[in-house]
C-alpha cells in the first residue's frame, strides 16, 4: 500500500468502541438464550426428582402394605390416613425436610418434601413452577395423603391391602420437551 500523504503510518492497536458493543451485545444476547435454556432444564430435572421420589415413597408403602399383608398386621384406616406415610418407609428421600405446620410451609423453601402435621398431608413444594398447573390455592404446593383399601371394602378398620399415594388436587406438570 502506498502512503500518499507523506504522513507517517499509524498501526491500530485494540478494538474501537464500536466493535466492543458489537461484541457485548452478542454477548448478551447469547447469555439471554443460554439462561431460558437453563431454566428450563432446572425445571425438568426437579420435576423428574420430584416423580421419582414419589414412585419411591410409593413402592415403599406398597411393600409395606405386602409385609403386614402376609403378617396378617391389621391397622386403621385413621392411623395410615393421618400419620406421615414417611415413617411406614425405610428409605427416606434425601430432599424430604420433616414436618412443619400449615402456616410453616409458606415460608419453607422449595424442591422438598413435608409433612404438614396439622392438615396430615405430605407435600411437596415446588421451587421451579413455570411450567406447573396445579388446582391447589399455594400453586408451588403439591398435597398428598395415603387413601387404604382394607381386605373387607366397607370398614375403615383391618387387614390393608393397598394404600396409594394421591394427590389431594389436580396438577400437570409438564416441562415442553422440544424447547
Amino acid at each position: 500500500m502506498v502512503n500518499l500523504d507523506n504522513r507517517p503510518r499509524v498501526i491500530q492497536r485494540g478494538f474501537s468502541l464500536l466493535e466492543l458493543v458489537v461484541a457485548l451485545l452478542i454477548i448478551s444476547i447469547l447469555m439471554a438464550v443460554a439462561y431460558v435454556k437453563l431454566e428450563q432444564l432446572a425445571e425438568k430435572v426437579e420435576r423428574v426428582s420430584f416423580e421419582g421420589s414419589r414412585n419411591n415413597i410409593q413402592a415403599q408403602v406398597t411393600l409395606k402394605v405386602a409385609y403386614w399383608f402376609a403378617e396378617q398386621q391389621q391397622s386403621t384406616a385413621e392411623q395410615l390416613v393421618k400419620g406421615n406415610p414417611i415413617d411406614l418407609i425405610q428409605h427416606i428421600p434425601v430432599n424430604y425436610a420433616g414436618e412443619l405446620t400449615y402456616s410453616e410451609l409458606w415460608v419453607a423453601p422449595g424442591e422438598r418434601w413435608y409433612f404438614v402435621s396439622d392438615k396430615h398431608w405430605l407435600v411437596y413444594k415446588v421451587k421451579r413452577n413455570i411450567h406447573l398447573q396445579n388446582e391447589f390455592e399455594q400453586h408451588d404446593v403439591l398435597p398428598f395423603q395415603l387413601e387404604v383399601m382394607f381386605q373387607n371394602q366397607h370398614q375403615d378398620k383391618g387387614l390393608v391391602v393397598s394404600a396409594k399415594l394421591q394427590p389431594l388436587y389436580k396438577f400437570n406438570w409438564e416441562v415442553d420437551s422440544d424447547d
